[in-house]
C-alpha cells in the first residue's frame, strides 16, 4: 500500500516548477508594468533562489516576492529619473538655464534637449564639432597648398566634419572639392571661410557648449540637484522607499533562517550513521575497582557475523 506522504518531494517539485511556469504564461502579469520583462524577473527569482539554497515552497514563495520587491525599487529609481526628466523639460527650466548663462532671452526654445539628458555620444559629437572649428581657424591663418594636401592628417577633426558623408575620400583633392558644398566662392580661404560661418550657424550650440562645457554641466547639475532635493522631501516618496527597503530585509532574513535551518538538517542527517555507536564497557581501574569506559563500536557486515 503506498503512503500518501511517499510523494511529498515530488509535489513540493512540481508546485516549484508550476509557479515559474505560471509566472512564465502570464498569471502573474498584473504585477508588472507595460516594458517590463517577466523573463528577467523569472531570472532574478531563479537567482534568488540558488543564492539562498532554496528547497521548500515556502522558500520559493519567499524569493518571489523578493524578486517582486526589488522590481519595484528599481520601477521607482526608474519614476525618479523620468521625473526630473520631465522637470528638466519644462520651459521655465531652460529660461532659468538661459539666464545663468546669459544666453539670452531668445534662447530658451531653441536649447537642444541633449543638453538636459545624459547623451555621452551627442556630447563627444559636440566636442568633435568643436575640435573641428578650431582647425578650420587654424587652417584659415596658415593656409598654404600643402597645409590643405595634408588635412587628412594633420587637421583629422576638420577632415572628419567635411569628408564624414564622403565616399570617395582618397583623391588628392577631395577635401577641396568637397568645400564647394558649402561655398560658391573659388578661392580656397572664402571656401574655408563660408565653412565657418556654416558650423557656427548650424552647430552653434555644440560649439558653445564645448567652449565652457564645465560651466555648462555646472549649471545642469544644480538643476539636477534641485529636483533631486525636492524628491528627498517628498514624504509619500520617503514612506514608500522606506517600507520596501524594510520588507526586503524582512525577506532576507527569513530567507537566511531557511538556509540556515536546511543546512542544520543536513548535518544532523550525516552525525546520525547507523554504521557507528558508541557503547559503554566497564573496565577494572588500576586501584582494582571497576570504572565506565565509553568505546565506539563499529558494525558491518562482516563483524556482526557469529563467531567472527
Amino acid at each position: 500500500m503506498t503512503s500518501k506522504f511517499a510523494n511529498t518531494g515530488k509535489n513540493a517539485s512540481s508546485q516549484k516548477h508550476s509557479s515559474k511556469n505560471a509566472l512564465k504564461s502570464g498569471i502573474y502579469a498584473n504585477k508588472l508594468l507595460e516594458g517590463e520583462d517577466p523573463q528577467l524577473l523569472q531570472a532574478t527569482i531563479d537567482g534568488l533562489v540558488r543564492d539562498f539554497d532554496v528547497r521548500t515552497s515556502i522558500g520559493y514563495q519567499l524569493a518571489q516576492e523578493l524578486a517582486q520587491v526589488m522590481l519595484r525599487m528599481s520601477r521607482s529609481e526608474r519614476w525618479q529619473c523620468d521625473w526630473i526628466a520631465a522637470h528638466l523639460a519644462k520651459n521655465q527650466t531652460r529660461v532659468w538655464f538661459a539666464t545663468h548663462l546669459n544666453l539670452g532671452v531668445s534662447a530658451p526654445p531653441k536649447l537642444p534637449d541633449w543638453y538636459f539628458n545624459d547623451s555621452k555620444e551627442d556630447r563627444e559629437n559636440a566636442r568633435l564639432i568643436h575640435s573641428a572649428c578650431c582647425e578650420l581657424e587654424h587652417l584659415i591663418e596658415h593656409h598654404t597648398p600643402n597645409l590643405m594636401m595634408k588635412v587628412k592628417t594633420e587637421l583629422p577633426d576638420l577632415w572628419w566634419f567635411v569628408m564624414d558623408a564622403v565616399k570617395d575620400k582618397e583623391r588628392a583633392n577631395a577635401f577641396s572639392d568637397r568645400l564647394s558644398q558649402y561655398s560658391d566662392q573659388t578661392d580656397q580661404v572664402s571656401m574655408l571661410k563660408d565653412l565657418r560661418r556654416y558650423m557656427l550657424e548650424q552647430h552653434k550650440h555644440e560649439i558653445l557648449w564645448a567652449e565652457s562645457e564645465d560651466r555648462y554641466e555646472a549649471v545642469l547639475s544644480g538643476l539636477r540637484a534641485q529636483v533631486q532635493m525636492e524628491l528627498a522631501a517628498n514624504a509619500n516618496l520617503q514612506r514608500g522607499e522606506t517600507q520596501l527597503h524594510r520588507r526586503k530585509s524582512d525577506l532576507i532574513a527569513q530567507l537566511m533562517q531557511l538556509a540556515r535551518e536546511s543546512r542544520t538538517v543536513q548535518i544532523s542527517s550525516q552525525k546520525s550513521d547507523p554504521s557507528s555507536a558508541q557503547v559503554i564497557t566497564y573496565k577494572p581501574s588500576s586501584q582494582g575497582t571497576s570504572g565506565p569506559e565509553t568505546s565506539t563500536a563499529v558494525t558491518s557486515k562482516e563483524s556482526a557475523q557469529p563467531g567472527a
